[in-house]
């Protein structure tokens, strides 16, 4: 015999919440897509300034060639870390809307779902850490691979051990 647990009757204010906890789950939905094609046109267009460049230095390496081969990954490094940040932040707050229907409604909307939508300690972590763990993040490293060989030709540049 099982027991049919109350009807459930949103109030105003979990109305609200719901369509808020919607709103932003559409939202982190579009931001999560946005890295994978933030990668692609940085390497796109890392491939044709870099093409580009060697043809205006007439086929000869030049300074200018190892700068545009940093500026571009760092910034979109930048730009793919501040979605990052964003999706956890928006996280995070849908986290707390649940938590508010939770207690206005004893937990009887919510029942078996007690998992967080992520980790708190990656939620309420402070600003600084949460843009460190933004910048510094497994999804990160071929920024950190095309800045490193760029940094690392540019060294072998300047010490004309390549020309």
């Amino acid at each position: 015999m099982s027991i049919t647990p109350p009807e459930y009757k949103r109030s105003f204010e979990d109305e609200l919440d719901w369509n808020l906890l919607e709103q932003l789950d559409r939202v982190v939905l579009q931001i999560s897509g946005f890295p994978f094609r933030t990668k692609q046109l940085c390497l796109a267009i890392d491939i044709a300034v870099i093409g580009l460049l060697i043809k205006f230095t007439a086929n000869e390496l030049d300074g200018s060639i190892f700068v545009a081969g940093l500026v571009i990954p760092v910034s979109f490094w930048v730009l793919d870390s501040i979605s990052y940040y964003y999706q956890v932040k928006i996280r995070g707050v849908m986290d707390n809307i649940r938590n508010r229907l939770r207690e206005r409604n004893s937990e009887q909307i919510l029942h078996g779902t007690q998992l967080n939508v992520i980790d708190r300690s990656r939620s309420e972590r402070n600003s600084l850490l949460r843009i460190g763990d933004a910048f510094l993040n497994h999804s990160m490293w071929i920024y950190f691979l095309l800045a490193s060989a760029d940094l690392i030709l540019w060294y072998l540049f300047t010490e004309d051990i390549i020309a």
